[in-house]
């Protein structure tokens, strides 16, 4: 299954937020099938925005569940407190990483990140015939925005060749108005990731 299946087919699998062991038949089955037997390789995320303090031990649920950790090769970050969380910004945004993401995703975290209205960024290594992506999330957004970026560098994103030449036929031919609205769909404006903090 190519891999944007594979990631995107995952927003309809159920969370599940305990040990096999604790569930009933049928959520015991989801989290062999998701959380036991996925693929997993490298990824990161950058978490951004205000959150209110009713809404943080949410977040700190997912985090926990996630076993990311601060940075890569540590133990996994299990934060307890709001405080946790803000002591552990880099660069005024909160970073976890894991070098065995599942799918190289955070699913539920970026779930509760979506629902508190937390700005993010995720990237995921290629790895076994799944290109290396980038995915930014803003409150502004319906869905996440999805690109494929450099392996080495993911700043460096790619866009299709085909949609380029598309664009350079249309302003051979006078269309420029054409050409301009098929490079910006290429370039989206991404705003920057706000700094987390607690409000």
């Amino acid at each position: 299954m190519p891999s944007s299946n594979i990631r995107n087919s995952t927003t309809s699998i159920k969370r599940v937020c305990a040990p096999a062991d604790t569930l009933t038949s049928n959520r015991a089955t989801t989290y062999m099938e998701y959380h036991v037997m996925s693929d997993r390789y490298s990824a990161w995320i950058r978490i951004g925005g205000p959150i209110a303090r009713s809404d943080v031990e949410q977040l700190l649920g997912e985090v926990q569940f996630s076993n990311a950790s601060l940075d890569w090769g540590e133990p996994s970050f299990q934060p307890t407190s709001a405080d946790a969380l803000v002591d552990a910004r880099k660069d005024g945004s909160l970073h976890l990483c894991d070098n065995e993401a599942r799918y190289g995703e955070f699913l539920e975290l970026e779930e509760i990140c979506r629902e508190l209205g937390l700005s993010y960024t995720r990237c995921s290594e290629a790895w076994c015939g799944y290109d290396a992506e980038i995915v930014d999330w803003r409150p502004d957004m319906a869905e996440p925005l999805v690109r494929t970026c450099s392996n080495g560098n993911s700043d460096t994103v790619f866009v299709d060749a085909a949609t380029i030449v598309e664009a350079l036929a249309a302003f051979d031919t006078g269309r420029t108005r054409d050409a301009i609205g098929t490079l910006r769909s290429l370039c989206p404006n991404v705003s920057a990731l706000p700094q987390f903090d607690i409000v």
